[in-house]
């Protein structure tokens, strides 16, 4: 068996440490990114993204969404969340602005009457912080 040179060993030991590094700024970036995500979102709305989270946890939205972020939430009987920060309307009638995001979320009934999403009783900052949320739902690279 040959022996691997001592020099060449203190290279390889060096590149994994370029590794680490380029993994490390890699993850410091994305923590960047979703801090400023979120911070944008909060001033938008006037929510808290993580009470949102909380609220879409505790209202059971899983149940019908897919919602990126919040675990086993693969519904399927209404329509995914993920990009929501990216769409254009709101249940496809209404622009995609805090405000409406919010009536939305309070009172879908009274935006699109029998529709299948039903009013949950959700007050409006509850409606703020789960607004919040949303918007930190930007659309996946491609």
């Amino acid at each position: 068996m040959r022996r691997v040179p001592s020099s060449l060993w203190f290279v390889t030991w060096l590149g994994g440490f370029g590794v680490l590094g380029s993994l490390a700024s890699f993850v410091v970036q994305q923590r960047q990114e979703t801090a400023k995500q979120e911070t944008h979102a909060q001033a938008l709305t006037g929510g808290v993204v993580e009470r949102g989270e909380r609220a879409i946890i505790a209202r059971q939205c899983s149940a019908c969404h897919e919602i990126p972020g919040i675990a086993g939430a693969r519904g399927a009987a209404a329509p995914s969340l993920a990009g929501f920060a990216a769409r254009k309307t709101v249940a496809g009638v209404l622009r995609n602005d805090p405000a409406a995001l919010v009536r939305w979320v309070r009172f879908p009934q009274s935006v699109v009457p029998g529709n299948a999403m039903p009013n949950m009783g959700i007050g409006d900052q509850e409606a703020r912080d789960i607004a919040a949320y949303l918007y930190t739902l930007s659309p996946r690279p491609t």
